[in-house]
């Protein structure tokens, strides 16, 4: 029995379901639809529909590389849509399918416009050299075709360069246009023609093939080739086979020579350096024995326990070679505290060494370069070595200012100070050593020097503009003196002499200084409007405020009082992302210059600054400078605040839980309770493995200063013997705490302190705490973890610390 037909729908609702799902993409359902509402009622309107779905259907079978597809759905589409042009992606689609007969067809269809286009050449330029050995192509165009009239030129051109007729081959190249859908091809052979004659010019030539050219690629890798008369064996191996058997040809490869580029290629894949090293000895002859004992002594580095196969090659390596074989060995594999002891070997090898070899610029050298490998690891160690480099080798100004920097990371100013002297000594007229000295003098408030160093360095420099403000800062450094002792003569000359460097009045610190200096001189009027001024130069809001309370404070006044001429901070006033950055650049340049009061000024903006931590603006680099700020002025309230609402924003990382932990203390390490620090230590290690040096840097300096703090009495606390361990016990306790170095932060804190869950570990005391972490430590060993517990000189042992309830 025959099924019967649905019966077709109406015409109104295939129009909606055609509209619906061309809308969605869905093409093959939108041309279904269509041929049935032409079957009932044909019009330009449902035809330009059908083509458009045609159109969307060949792109989407495209897409699944289905080119013949592609193009027959295409052709469908022009078929509905009358006087559609020759597409770019319907040549493609027919050269895609290897439909050669239609493409010719097609392409001899295209309109001018689109043959002159940057696609359109493209595919023609495809189509000519498709139909250097492709006879369909050129059958189905006409004859007058620039394809069909130059083929038959190439293909001349090419038999008489393959047989090396080469004057024969330039005459056909002439015939060529340079407007022929061959020209890079011509290019190209022109080119090939003349690289034996002379490789620049070959050179030079085969740079004009145009960049979108389908020649560019063998253009570029001729180019190459003839850059480098060795061969490059990484780019070699890169090439597709066809390529680089174009490469074989031109570069004369025989037998030999491409049987040891297939072995170093498989030597290469494997994991040591050895197999390359054992390939490049077996073809020293073809290599050259010089070039070959050059390579695998470079290739020792990546494979020092090859060094007796290079030795039974080449002879004895001296004890230098293999120390500094060994040194640059443990640095690639980023074992930077072993490469530094084997340059420290390298060092000492040298003294021995015959005359000429112990040049002290040598060891320098060597010692700024294990410097470098220890500010990875612990960037304080780099400071002894940049001193010794300098003891050996004066003369370099660039390890003065490394080594100056590192002392002042690390807060050692007397040292950074020493060492700044001798370098202005030895450089008394250079900028870059000058300008680190003027920032010193004015931390010191030594004005004076901050004077003569600013002269200096404008003798050299009349324009330079940090000459020119250490020396407005200087002259407003003395003004502060001269208010502060009530001169106010003197500290008048001063400022006078500070408005000449600030004529276009820029600086809000001397506008403020001036309004204070009227203010002592009973003009109110004056202060009133110098403050009003300087209140705008500095931005207004909060950092202004700031400004101004700092130097009504350092001239030793009270702040009421003044307060009533200046503007004052509304107490609902939160300040934006720009106030708050600007009030760090403030923090940052008072902490530089010694200035006081910063903590006391700060507490007064508390209230208005905490909920200024809430806005969306803030960028987390943004906190870090806040906090960084609030630390350095010692504002542990403000920093507190602020690492914690940045900890929560930015999911808790390192950086954040460390001003946390730094606030809580008050910045005093020496208070540390143990979970504290073990989550720092957690921290230091989640900051190692995110590369993230900066935090690294600060955790380690805060556990190094508690370690220092616990150091000093902690054998005296302990009883002699109190952690007297075996031999077999001690080696046992030792490789726990391997397996627990091998572990991640959150392994090896669930490890110590079991499942406990945050809230109840608050709770805890620091000496339960460490009591968990002993019975993990020393569990089995036969060890009484209480006697050791008993012994040891925690944090606020004796009596109630505020710290024992929340550690």
């Amino acid at each position: 029995m025959i099924p019967k037909s649905s019966p077709l729908k109406s015409v109104p609702v295939l129009k909606v379901a055609a509209q619906r799902a061309l809308q969605s993409g869905s093409f093959k359902d939108a041309i279904a639809a269509l041929k049935d509402l032409l079957k009932q009622e044909r019009g330009p309107e449902s035809e330009d529909l059908l083509a458009e779905a045609y159109l969307g259907r060949a792109r989407e079978v495209a897409r699944k590389v289905m080119f013949q597809e592609a193009a027959m759905l295409w052709e469908n589409h022009a078929t509905h849509r009358p006087g559609t042009p020759i597409s770019e992606e319907y040549l493609s689609w027919l050269l895609k399918a290897g439909q050669m007969g239609k493409f010719g067809q097609a392409l001899a269809a295209v309109p001018d416009d689109f043959a002159a286009s940057a696609s359109g050449r493209r595919l023609i330029e495809a189509a000519a050299l498709l139909a250097l050995e492709n006879d369909k192509i050129p059958n189905a165009l006409p004859k007058e075709h620039a394809i069909v009239r130059h083929r038959p030129l190439l293909r001349k051109a090419l038999a008489a360069y393959a047989e090396r007729r080469d004057a024969e081959a330039e005459d056909y190249l002439r015939q060529v246009s340079s407007r022929s859908p061959y020209r890079n091809l011509r290019t190209l052979l022109k080119g090939l023609l003349a690289l034996e004659r002379d490789p620049a010019e070959a050179s030079e030539i085969l740079a004009r093939v145009d960049p979108d050219s389908a020649c560019r690629k063998l253009a570029a890798v001729l180019r190459e080739q003839i850059a480098t008369p060795t061969p490059d064996l990484a780019a070699y191996l890169k090439l597709p086979p066809k390529l680089r058997a174009i490469v074989d040809k031109l570069k004369g490869y025989g037998k030999k020579e491409l049987a040891l580029l297939r072995e170093i290629q498989n030597a290469a894949q494997a994991k040591s350096a050895r197999p390359v090293l054992e390939a490049i000895l077996r073809h020293g002859t073809e290599l050259g024995e010089a070039e070959s004992r050059r390579f695998c002594l470079a290739a020792l580095v990546e494979s020092p326990e090859a060094i007796p196969l290079y030795e039974r090659a080449f002879g004895a390596l001296t004890p230098l070679e293999q120390c500094r074989i060994k040194a640059l060995h443990a640095e690639a594999i980023h074992d930077h505290p072993k490469a530094s002891r084997y340059w420290h070997e390298y060092i000492e090898l040298l003294k021995s060494a015959p005359e000429g070899r112990d040049e002290p610029l040598t060891q320098a050298l060597i010692l700024r370069h294990v410097a470098d490998l220890a500010e990875k690891v612990v960037p304080e160690l780099a400071i002894e070595f940049l001193e010794q480099s300098l003891e050996l080798d004066p003369d370099d100004k660039a390890t003065y200012l490394r080594l100056i920097g590192l002392l002042e990371l690390f807060d050692d100013a007397k040292a950074a100070l020493s060492w700044l002297d001798r370098a202005v000594k030895r450089y008394p007229k250079d900028p870059e050593i000058l300008l680190p000295a003027m920032r010193a003098a004015q931390r010191r408030k030594a004005f004076k020097k901050v004077a003569n160093y600013a002269k200096t360095l404008l003798e050299i420099d009349p324009i330079n503009s940090d000459a020119r403000r250490f020396l407005l800062e200087a002259h407003l450094g003395h003004a502060r003196k001269q208010l502060k002792a009530r001169r106010t003569d003197l500290a008048e000359a001063e400022l006078a002499a500070a408005r000449k460097l600030d004529p276009q009045r820029r600086s809000a610190a001397l506008l403020w200084l001036e309004g204070l200096l009227a203010y002592w001189q009973a003009d109110n009027e004056r202060c009133r409007s110098l403050w009003q001024e300087a209140w705008t130069v500095a931005g207004g809001g909060a950092a202004a405020w700031f400004q101004w309370a700092i130097e009504v404070l350092a001239a030793d006044m009270p702040l009421k009082g003044p307060d009533r001429l200046v503007q004052g901070l509304d107490k609902q006033h939160s300040a934006d992302r720009g106030e708050l950055m600007a009030l760090v650049k403030l923090l940052g340049k008072y902490r530089e210059e010694g200035r006081q009061n910063l903590s006391q000024v700060l507490h007064k903006l508390t209230p208005m600054l905490k909920p200024s931590f809430k806005q969306a603006e803030l960028s987390e680099e943004d906190f870090f400078c806040l906090c960084q700020g609030f630390a350095a002025a010692g504002q542990y309230e403000l920093l507190a605040e602020c690492a914690k609402q940045a900890a929560r924003r930015y999911r808790y990382p390192p950086v954040f839980v460390y001003f946390e932990i730094y606030a809580k203390y008050r910045g005093d390490a020496a208070g540390l309770l143990p979970l504290d620090q073990l989550r720092l230590q957690m921290n230091l290690d989640q900051a190692h493995q995110e590369g993230d040096r900066r935090t690294a840097a600060l955790i380690e300096q805060f556990l190094r200063k508690h370690q220092e703090a616990l150091q000093a009495d902690f054998h005296e606390a302990l009883p002699e013997g109190a952690l007297g361990l075996d031999d077999e016990v001690a080696e046992r306790f030792v490789e726990r705490m391997e397996e627990l170095d091998r572990l991640s932060p959150e392994e090896r804190a669930k490890e110590l302190l079991g499942d406990y869950p945050p809230e109840q570990l608050e709770k805890l005391s620091e000496k339960d705490v460490m009591g968990l972490i002993l019975d993990k430590l020393l569990g089995g060993l036969g060890v009484d973890a209480s006697r050791i517990l008993d012994a040891l000189p925690l944090p606020g042992r004796g009596k109630k610390s505020k710290n024992t309830k929340k550690s």
